[in-house]
């Protein structure tokens, strides 16, 4: 289900269209996932925690300059399929800052997680500007998705 939010968004990502696409009926994908809300939170967690180990590998955790994490992380999105997951990062991100859950909770928390991740990277010194090494990162990201 989560690659097809991936491939889809959420546009085309009714409760059958998600069942279909996990070779589920829509009953049974109910009876695993109390609600919609859910089986979305669930999903967006997945997609997370797997762009997060993607990022372990590519920086381990030890002191990294602050240009040193911008350009890895720049440098990573650069694939058809991350850029897929970044365009359905911030389709959530739009829901999210309309207030609409369970995406403005998922959002916070996966936001919460990868500015903890950039903090572990930094010197202890530093830590204070993940939040702001995250928001370049995310604004970078943007523009070059925007700009093709």
């Amino acid at each position: 289900m989560a690659a097809h939010l991936v491939r889809e968004g959420f546009a085309n990502s009714g409760i059958r269209a998600l069942a279909t696409s996990a070779g589920l009926s829509d009953r049974m994908l109910m009876y695993y996932f109390e609600t919609k809300d859910q089986l979305i939170t669930d999903a967006l967690r997945l997609l997370a925690a797997r762009m997060t180990a993607s990022l372990e590998l590519l920086l381990p955790r030890r002191p990294t300059p602050p240009e040193q994490i911008v350009e890895a992380l720049m440098g990573s999105a650069g694939g058809a399929e991350q850029q897929a997951v970044l365009r359905l990062w911030f389709e959530i991100v739009g829901l999210a800052m309309r207030g609409q859950e369970p995406y403005r909770t998922a959002v916070r928390e996966i936001l919460d997680g990868w500015t903890a991740w950039i903090e572990a990277r930094l010197r202890p010194a530093q830590r204070a500007r993940a939040p702001a090494l995250l928001a370049e990162i995310e604004g970078r990201l943007m523009v070059a998705l925007l700009q093709g």
